[in-house]
Order: C-alpha cells, then sequence, then structure tokens
C-alpha cells in the first residue's frame, strides 16, 4: 500500500518528463501489443479487448504529445503470437491502478477524474502548492465541470474538478417518469480523460476474453482493487423502498464501450438539483415540478459522502448539462 502523499512525491505529476518516461516504458508497448493481438487473432473474441488498449493506448500518446511534447516511441513486438499475449496480459495487468510503476500513474490520474476542490486538497495537500498545481492540471487537462447553483465560498470548495472528455457532462435527451441522459462529446481531448480511457481497455484485456483467457494471473487485481474501493455510502439511497435506486449498475469489463461519447443511460430515478438542495425523484420534467421524492440531501453532505467512491471508481457521475440532474453509476466486477 501506498499512501496519497508518497504517491504524489514519487511520480510528481507537475514534471513533463515524468510523464514522459511512464508513457515510453507503459503504454507505447500496450498500443504496440494490442495492434499485434487484434491482428493476428481477427474474429477472436481477445480481438476487441486488444483493439480496445491499442486504440486507448495511441490517444494517451497523441494526448502526451500535445501536453508534455514528443514521446518515445520505441517497442519490439515478439514474433511469437503466444508470447504477445502473455506480454499484453502482463503489462496490462502492471499498468493498473496502483499496481508496479506504471499503476502508480495511472492511479494518480484515475483519481482526479471527477473531484471536489476541497477534496483535492485533503487527498494530496503537495497541490496546495500552486506552481505544482497549475502544472499538474495543465498537463493532465483538469477543469472545473461543475459548481452548485449557489452564491457563496462554498460553491468554489464543492465544485467538483476533472476530465471534460471522460464521461462526465451528458444531455437529456428523455425528461418525465423516467430521464435518459446522454453523454456529451468533448470539445477537447486530454492526456487524463485518455488515460482513463486507457484503464478501461486495460480492464477488458485482464476480463481475458478468447485465446487471452489462456493466460493465468496471479492475482486478480481488478476484484482486488474494486474490493478495496469504499460503497457508494447508504445515506444517499433510499432504504425505506428497496426497489429504488438513484443509480444505475455496469460491468467494469463494459466500460470502454459503454462510457463514451453519445452513449445514452436511462434513469427511473436521479438526483434533481434545486437550488443547493438534492431531492432523489421518480419524475424530472423541463417545465414543472419533480414527481416522488424519495430521499432529500444537500450538495454539502452528498458530495462528502460520494466522494471517496467516486475518486476511487466506484462510482461514476454524469451531470446534465443545464445542472439540473446529478446521476450515478455504480462499477461491478
Amino acid at each position: 500500500m501506498i499512501s496519497p502523499g508518497e504517491l504524489i512525491e514519487e511520480i510528481k505529476p507537475w514534471e513533463p518528463d515524468s510523464w514522459r518516461k511512464f508513457i515510453s516504458e507503459h503504454v507505447v508497448p500496450l498500443k504496440a501489443l494490442g495492434e499485434s493481438i487484434s491482428k493476428q487473432f481477427a474474429g477472436d473474441p481477445s480481438e476487441a479487448a486488444a483493439k480496445a488498449v491499442s486504440e486507448a493506448a495511441s490517444s494517451v500518446i497523441e494526448a502526451a504529445k500535445r501536453s508534455v511534447g514528443d514521446v518515445k516511441e520505441e517497442f519490439e513486438v515478439p514474433s511469437d503470437p503466444i508470447e504477445c499475449i502473455r506480454l499484453l496480459v502482463e503489462k496490462a495487468a502492471n499498468t493498473f491502478l496502483g499496481v508496479d510503476e506504471g499503476g502508480k500513474y495511472t492511479l494518480f490520474a484515475w483519481t482526479l477524474r471527477k473531484i471536489t476542490r476541497e477534496y483535492i486538497e485533503v487527498l494530496y495537500p503537495a497541490l496546495k502548492d500552486e506552481e505544482k498545481r497549475k502544472a499538474t492540471f495543465s498537463i493532465l487537462g483538469v477543469r472545473e465541470l461543475y459548481r452548485p447553483p449557489v452564491r457563496s465560498p462554498l460553491a468554489d470548495r464543492l465544485a467538483i474538478l476533472g476530465y471534460p472528455d471522460y464521461a462526465s457532462l451528458a444531455k437529456v435527451e428523455e425528461w418525465g417518469g423516467y430521464v435518459t441522459l446522454r453523454i456529451l462529446p468533448a470539445r477537447e481531448k486530454t492526456l487524463g480523460g485518455a488515460l482513463c480511457r486507457l484503464i478501461d481497455g486495460i480492464v477488458e484485456v485482464l476480463a481475458r476474453p478468447g485465446i487471452l483467457s489462456g493466460v493465468e494471473l496471479s492475482v486478480d487485481v481488478v476484484g482486488t482493487y474494486i474490493k478495496a474501493c469504499p460503497q457508494i455510502p447508504s445515506q444517499i439511497l433510499p432504504q425505506a423502498y428497496g426497489n429504488i435506486r438513484c443509480w444505475a449498475q455496469i460491468d467494469w469489463k463494459d466500460c470502454y464501450e459503454l462510457l463514451c461519447e453519445d452513449r445514452k443511460w436511462r434513469y427511473d430515478h436521479a438526483w434533481a438539483v434545486k437550488g443547493f438542495s438534492l431531492k432523489c425523484v421518480d419524475g424530472i420534467y423541463p417545465d414543472r415540478e419533480e414527481g416522488s421524492e424519495y430521499a432529500a440531501t444537500n450538495f454539502l453532505s452528498f458530495l462528502r459522502w460520494i466522494m471517496p467512491a467516486l475518486v476511487t471508481g466506484r462510482a461514476e457521475l454524469l451531470i446534465s448539462a443545464e445542472g439540473r440532474i446529478l446521476a450515478t453509476l455504480m462499477r461491478v466486477w
């Protein structure tokens, strides 16, 4: 185990050279191996997973060139297809969240997907240093995604920061007794957002479909990680109604496909925003009051309750572009 303080001091995310080294040593091989396997085993269930990780790795490399400069792309793919499979699974596991040296970088970037300004300062005190914070945010592409609709210094502390190109803002496609949200495409591609997509691609590989299943893993790194993640807290689940859930459930191995631009999510119950309050309701309409209320809270309590699960990735949060709806997803494995 490594503490957040030790993690950030080891990787020094404000230094471009640190990210270039990580990408050259860990991301470039995933791109090359994924491309090779997707071509050699076309038609096998492993093809989609290998292609997903190679595409995601390519996006990371392109984003890195824009934010930290040229990246060394040197990796020799083995001629033996079976060795390629073994290496892909091995390197995917060693680049997963918190695993080996590569996992330190992905873990740090992952925790900044969606995080409040106050939680960043608690988790990473080193980023209170303005110069380090600005450099880190610039490299990864951290932006303000959402600010609670209240005029107060508290709104600044509770503002949600993250990557605009990783399943954040959504358009309401359908209003009424249920709502349908469509994930909006982002205007800019960030290094942090690309790394989060890479993690979802890595999980597809570690699910080991098709011929990839022939590689035995000594540890189920995804299962171990998600079991250690904090659960979505009971305070934001209306316990009085066993069939009421203000979130959708998603298998992590499907996230690469389902947490992408233009994907739609339907919610029978979602969190309606009204000023500084939040209500779990069974209907949200564009021009009138919401439907039946099943739970109520406020932004301060909601964000502080959900933040540990959100930062680690047990939960995801979708925010409607006009700011009236918050909807959560829960990862399972």
